[in-house]
């Protein structure tokens, strides 16, 4: 097989596709609406990888999405004169090359900020609000702040950390763990804030306890 070919999109019924009865690689119902959305939004941007006899070796999720909008035809380039061996692994190996990819998280932040700035539905993107806020896309001001006298200082304050590795995953764990519903009597609408500070008091307190001993 001549890898340079440049292959040939036909375009087939959908009926005439299947999914790969093996595929180790599932699609949600949330995501295969989120496929059906960018379809909607975009069209249908690449091809479906099929064998001759109609398996699906690329594009379950679009398969998926395809049929819930009701389309009667789609993009196919087919994988003629492979092995079995090289439609199997092909399977997996669509799904599992991407992951091995790492994000730019500067520049992603950059650009989700700039479409939503402009107004473009950030959810198209299959960014998910967790996401969004671990990124600090969307966080604005504290809402209502209050108006201060001349030399007056906010009881808000800002505090950026830059975590390493591991580092992210046990404060995210800790302020999970600590945040708690709103407290009326307490000005902060962070819930964050307000579990960092439970965190470091518990930990002054301890501190407090172990050098007295």
């Amino acid at each position: 097989m001549d890898v340079l070919v440049k292959p040939t999109v036909e375009t087939w019924p959908i009926d005439r596709l299947r999914p790969y009865e093996r595929n180790s690689r599932r699609h949600s119902p949330g995501q295969i609406e989120q496929i059906a959305a960018s379809i909607r939004q975009w069209g249908w941007t690449m091809p479906i990888l099929a064998a001759d006899h109609g398996m699906v070796l690329a594009g379950h999720g679009r398969l998926a999405a395809g049929k819930l909008l009701g389309i009667a035809e789609v993009p196919v380039i087919v994988a003629r004169e492979w092995s079995d061996q090289q439609k199997r692994a092909y399977v997996i190996a669509d799904n599992r090359l991407t992951d091995a990819s790492d994000w730019d998280d500067e520049m992603l932040r950059l650009e989700l900020s700039d479409l939503l700035e402009g107004g473009f539905e950030i959810g198209l993107t299959g960014i998910s609000e967790d996401e969004l806020s671990k990124l600090s896309v969307g966080i604005g001001e504290l809402e209502a702040m209050p108006e201060l006298p001349d030399g007056d200082r906010s009881p808000f304050r800002d505090m950026t950390f830059i975590l390493y590795g591991e580092q992210f995953g046990i404060v995210e764990r800790a302020i999970a763990k600590a945040t708690k519903p709103r407290d009326p009597d307490n000005p902060n609408r962070s819930l964050q804030g307000n579990a960092l500070a439970a965190i470091c008091t518990e930990y002054l307190a301890r501190a407090r306890f172990i050098n007295r001993v």
